[in-house]
């Protein structure tokens, strides 16, 4: 890689541009050559020397001559002479060309090849002219790493501690490495900030850079970013590569202790599982210990937490678990105790109960009052449903006026707790309604033929359950529908059985009710059909009959007046 005019800082740690060339000026006559002063190369590239000359009256030269400097010496490289290159054995052959304009090509360099050339330029008798370029080979360092300690760091220790390391290989000439804390660039301080640097040179002449960062920290610093950046010369510029950002631990004792309720305390109920959580600010957490209070003294329940998490799990919690609890810490690097203290106040619903007025058995026709009650450390609101779970009413009372087997059902009351979701109990009552059997349903008239086979129905409603009886006997078949019974009586149709009908008779211990089924001839009902089908008929021609007279009386087609009146009487009595 070829150079420009360069000049800058020292070659030792940054590299800058130059503005002059070095002229070989000697008396009028002399070969006058000009050269870059600085010219710089990336390692492994090729660099390319320039080598400008002139010579007195548009002369020509005899040779050019490329030399190296080594120890003060002149070491010859190659020789360049009616248009051949003939080279010398030294370390250079097979890197060296010279193109058209006599500019010295090196390829592959590498640090070692940091030195001046030196090119000479022959005119014969006209004597020799020479100048010389310093030829720099930089390596642009890798990316920093950097390795956060490992091991705990205590807050406001007396002696500054290791923070991290941070290496950056390969680079020429040698980087130099910075450290920053949350952005800001840090700076050696005594007694609270230390930086150490170490530099190798491989066998290749690259250099590794190394520092260290040794610091006093606080616990503010748990939250602190670490990075560091090495910094390096290219073309006159400063540049800089930076590491990634790391953490550090950071140790230091415990100065507050917080305990809660999970969930919310106004909002735990019987069932629910609680947590305890207690939380400590130092690092590493200290040792958790949890008591529940009693009467005289206080109860160890630690086993029933992580003591290293500081959680105390409560599982179905009930009234039972209400109380104060107390976490106790104790913080291993002070040996300090503390201790923080939280009431669990666990909400319920218990002693659901219904009263009934009157209490006595229930009959068709009188009325009940159901009322409700339960304890409960929050306020709560009444709800009647039926057996269904359809809601009746609200409130802690429920009234059933006229009451009848219908009546009848499981209600049940449930309380619940509006400050509290999900906090509900409930409590049921049967209302049972008695008396006597009422049949409410039978196959009656019942339209058979004799011989036919046929279902004879009686449905009932009763409390207690009744029974059914048949005054005939047949094959029986009997469905309960809570205080409904059916019963379903299968008979062949005999003359007695169509003349006398059947009897359904239920019967409870209150009581007793029967209904007659009766039994028509289905000829007969057949006949009737006829007659009353043939009487319709005759209704329906004299009422077409009617209107044909009317539409011809209206016509004028049959006289009305008297004297019709007289022919019609007249031909009558004839």
């Amino acid at each position: 890689m070829a150079g420009g005019r360069r000049g800058g800082p020292s070659w030792g740690w940054g590299w800058g541009w130059g503005c002059c060339l070095l002229l070989c000026c000697g008396a009028a006559g002399d070969v006058q050559v000009s050269m870059p002063e600085v010219v710089e190369a990336e390692s492994e590239s090729t660099a390319r020397i320039e080598c400008g000359f002139s010579i007195p009256g548009n002369g020509s030269y005899t040779h050019i001559d490329w030399f190296y400097v080594d120890r003060g010496s002149l070491v010859k490289l190659l020789r360049v002479a009616g248009g051949e290159v003939l080279e010398e054995e030294t370390s250079y052959k097979g890197r060296l060309s010279v193109g058209e304009d006599m500019a010295l090509a090196i390829s592959k360099v590498t640090p070692q090849d940091t030195r001046t050339f030196v090119c000479q330029v022959g005119a014969g008798s006209q004597s020799v002219g020479e100048n010389r370029t310093e030829l720099r080979v930089y390596k642009v360092p890798e990316t920093p790493e950097i390795e956060a300690s490992s091991a705990g760091i205590p807050a406001h220790s007396p002696s500054t501690l290791k923070i991290a390391q941070c290496v950056s290989e390969n680079s020429f000439p040698p980087a130099n490495i910075t450290w920053y804390k949350n952005g800001e660039q840090l700076q050696a301080e005594e007694n609270k900030v230390k930086i150490l640097a170490t530099l190798t040179r491989k066998s290749s002449g690259l250099y590794t850079v190394s520092s260290s960062l040794l610091a006093v920290v606080t616990r503010e610093d748990r939250s602190s970013l670490f990075h560091c950046a090495v910094h390096y010369w290219l073309r006159g510029q400063r540049l800089s590569k930076a590491s990634r950002q790391v953490n550090i631990t950071v140790f230091y004792p415990t100065q507050h202790v917080e305990l809660h309720i999970v969930p919310a305390a106004a909002l735990v109920k019987e069932g629910d599982d609680v947590k305890l959580v207690c939380e400590a600010d130092g690092n590493p957490a200290p040792v958790f210990s949890f008591y529940k209070k009693l009467p005289e003294d206080w109860q160890d329940v630690s086993s029933l937490a992580d003591t290293s998490s500081g959680v105390l799990s409560l599982h179905g919690v009930n009234k039972s678990s209400s109380g104060l609890y107390r976490c106790q810490i104790l913080d291993l690097d002070d040996m300090m105790q503390m201790e923080k203290e939280v009431e669990l106040v666990v909400n319920y619903i218990e002693g659901v109960r219904v009263q009934m007025e009157p209490s006595s058995p229930l009959h068709e026709g009188d009325s009940v009052r159901l009322s409700c009650s339960a304890h409960s450390p929050v306020d709560l609101d009444f709800q009647w449903r039926d057996e269904k779970g359809r809601k009746v009413a609200e409130g802690n009372q429920l009234v059933l006026r006229n009451l009848t087997f219908e009546t009848s059902s499981n209600f049940s009351c449930r309380a619940v707790a509006r400050s509290v979701p999900g906090l509900e109990r409930s409590k049921q009552v049967a209302v049972a309604v008695q008396g006597k059997p009422r049949i409410v349903a039978i196959s009656s008239p019942l339209y058979v033929r004799q011989d036919e086979v046929v279902n004879l129905t009686c449905k009932a409603i009763a409390f207690p359950r009744p029974s059914v009886r048949w005054s005939i006997n047949g094959t029986t078949h009997e469905y309960v529908e809570n205080r409904h019974v059916a019963s379903n009586l299968t008979v062949r149709v005999s003359p007695d059985l169509l003349r006398a009908g059947a009897m359904c008779r239920v019967s409870n211990t209150l009581g007793v009710s029967e209904k007659h089924i009766q039994l028509l001839d289905g000829k007969t009902s057949e006949s009737k059909g006829v007659i009353i089908v043939a009487i319709i008929v005759c209704i329906l021609l004299v009422a077409v009959l009617g209107s044909v007279i009317y539409f011809l009386h209206k016509k004028g087609k049959i006289p009305c007046g008297r004297a019709g009146k007289q022919d019609i009487a007249r031909n009558t009595s004839i």
